[in-house]
């Protein structure tokens, strides 16, 4: 677990902002920013020990959803916290969080899940934070049919909020094989990014029942 240790360890990140991935692509793989190998082979094996301890821990994840009204785009998100999936589920939100915390409190993991009314698409965005409350890896699948395509997108994070390397990859959303996108193909979704556990939009509801 040396790993994980270093990786709890960190300094603060700076800013949220929202990022909007373009739709421009000429092959079915994309690799930018490329630093540190070590680093970024250093954040792989933390968030595949944050895929173990979700993994290991499923039932101690914490659900939360958006109920404000999907329809209204000026409504202010309401968040609010669920005791089970079944009221989740029953809630019909289009916006969902579960979030995992570590043994001293600290919120290390949070799983989203958004979509429209539409059922038009879907995307699962997963944050992997270090204990400081600093991201280290954002995982993204956005799995659209207006251009039956999934794509997969890794963004890797210093302790300062540097982006380190952003690796996307496009898949046929039937056979799940590479794909070729130019653009145009595909309607993209913005990502997003909570570059600190405090910038989560439940992040008070995280506190508040701890």
């Amino acid at each position: 677990m040396v790993l994980l240790a270093a990786y709890m360890a960190g300094n603060a990140a700076t800013g949220t902002k929202m990022l909007a991935c373009a739709n421009a692509a000429t092959s079915a793989a994309t690799i930018v920013v490329a630093q540190n190998a070590s680093d970024i082979a250093s954040i792989e094996a933390y968030s595949r020990q944050m895929d173990a301890y979700t993994k290991r821990n499923a039932r101690a994840g914490r659900l939360f959803g958006d109920t404000a009204n999907y329809e209204d785009a000026n409504a202010p998100a309401r968040w609010k916290e669920f005791k089970t999936k079944s009221a989740l589920q029953r809630a019909e939100v289009y916006s969902a969080a579960t979030a995992w915390l570590n043994s001293t409190g600290e919120l290390v993991v949070a799983d989203f899940s958004l979509s429209s009314p539409s059922g038009d698409w879907a995307q699962f965005n997963t944050y992997y934070y270090r204990g400081d409350g600093t991201l280290a890896k954002l995982h993204s699948e956005l799995r659209t049919f207006m251009g039956d395509v999934v794509v997969i997108r890794d963004r890797f994070y210093d302790p300062n909020g540097k982006l380190l390397q952003e690796k996307t990859r496009y898949l046929d959303l039937q056979t799940r094989k590479p794909k070729k996108v130019k653009e145009g193909d595909f309607q993209d979704m913005p990502i997003e990014l909570y570059a600190k556990t405090s910038d989560l939009p439940f992040y008070a509801l995280v506190k508040k029942g701890r």
